[in-house]
């Protein structure tokens, strides 16, 4: 009977213990776009049991995470690092990361946003977009048309 009660405090093979993550609500500075973002996220753990990460996984394929391995003594504290690749990016971007240990909780998120500014070397003007989308158009209609494309046809109301 001890052992049955003694089991509901675990997870998995471990004592359920407490964690308190520093500023896990964060609002970043922009960034231009293809610079990289390194995120330190200290979490202590406050409860009497040692604390194991099981997994920590951000929403978007931009933000790769590393969390210790080990097991972080009652009191200590850790890092998880974030690093945020802005490549794929432009304008507000949203992260939530998730982070699942061994606490009563199981799961807490980590959040973060920042806005990510093109290079303005690289950013079109309205000529170009307005060129771009009528080549666009002429590309898409050429295999719908059967006569020949040197031919400006036109209609007037």
């Amino acid at each position: 009977m001890l052992t049955a009660l003694n089991s509901c405090n675990k997870v998995g093979e471990h004592e359920i213990t407490s964690i308190k993550i520093e500023d896990p609500v964060r609002h970043y500075s922009p960034v231009m776009q293809g610079t990289k973002q390194n995120i330190t996220v200290k979490v202590t753990n406050t409860g009497d049991q040692p604390l194991v990460f099981k997994d920590v996984m951000p929403s978007c394929g931009c933000t790769i995470a590393k969390f210790p391995g080990y097991a972080i003594a009652p009191g200590n504290s850790a890092d998880i690092e974030l690093e945020y690749d802005s490549r794929k990016n432009t304008g507000y971007t949203s992260i939530y990361t998730e982070i699942t240990a061994n606490t009563a909780e199981k799961i807490h998120n980590v959040f973060f946003d920042i806005n990510v500014v093109p290079n303005s070397h690289y950013t079109k003007d309205y000529e170009e977009i307005h060129l771009d989308s009528r080549n666009k158009v002429f590309d898409t209609t050429k295999d719908q048309i059967d006569e020949d494309t040197h031919i400006k046809a036109y209609t007037v109301n």
